[in-house]
């Protein structure tokens, strides 16, 4: 072989693997060691806040014209403030409304635990559409009084998590007319 065609050779068989190698990593994806480790996706994607929704009222449970509990919609929000599903328990507690007071937490009425911690309850309390939680807090013993103002706190523990709050004021209004016509009677 000639010394000229030696070097083409040569020069043809290198660029040969070179591409060959190139070809072979191209189809590859590498993994990388960049990005957050599942301790910081567990954070950046646990709930770091709650907020009672506006949504959020007294309601007939068994379809009569007589609220008989509060239907709660509640979010958990993300670092970012995206809704998450959330693993844990919820507390509520429903006070009177005190006014002409910072905190205007009066007595406690009645309060309300509920976990959430399987698949079942998530599936149970989770509203897709709204991405919230809807929870039917059915009120014991006396009803509340209507046409009065309220103070519903909530709040959040999830395991080996920091507690979280939020708390809801609300007016308890009822209808004179809806209640009369749920009894089937007439206003007077």
């Amino acid at each position: 072989m000639q010394p000229g065609c030696r070097r083409w050779t040569l020069i043809a068989g290198i660029t040969a693997v070179v591409a060959s190698g190139l070809a072979c990593h191209a189809g590859r994806t590498e993994v990388s060691d960049e990005g957050p480790s599942a301790e910081e996706l567990i954070a950046f994607y646990s709930p770091k806040t709650i907020k009672i929704l506006p949504f959020t009222k007294a309601k007939s449970f068994d379809d009569d014209a007589f609220p008989d509990g509060i239907e709660v919609s509640m979010r958990a929000l993300d670092g970012a403030g995206d809704p998450v599903k959330s693993y844990g328990t919820f507390l509520f507690e429903l006070y009177s409304y005190k006014p002409a007071s910072t905190d205007h937490k009066g007595e406690l009425i009645q309060s309300w635990r509920q976990p959430v911690l399987s698949l079942d309850e998530q599936k149970q309390y989770w509203e897709r559409v709204t991405t919230s939680y809807q929870f039917q807090l059915s009120w014991e013993g006396v009803p509340l009084s209507p046409q009065k103002k309220y103070v519903l706190a909530a709040s959040f523990q999830a395991s080996g998590g920091p507690r979280l709050f939020d708390e809801y004021e609300w007016d308890f209004r009822v209808d004179r007319q809806e209640i009369l016509e749920g009894m089937g009677q007439q206003k007077s």
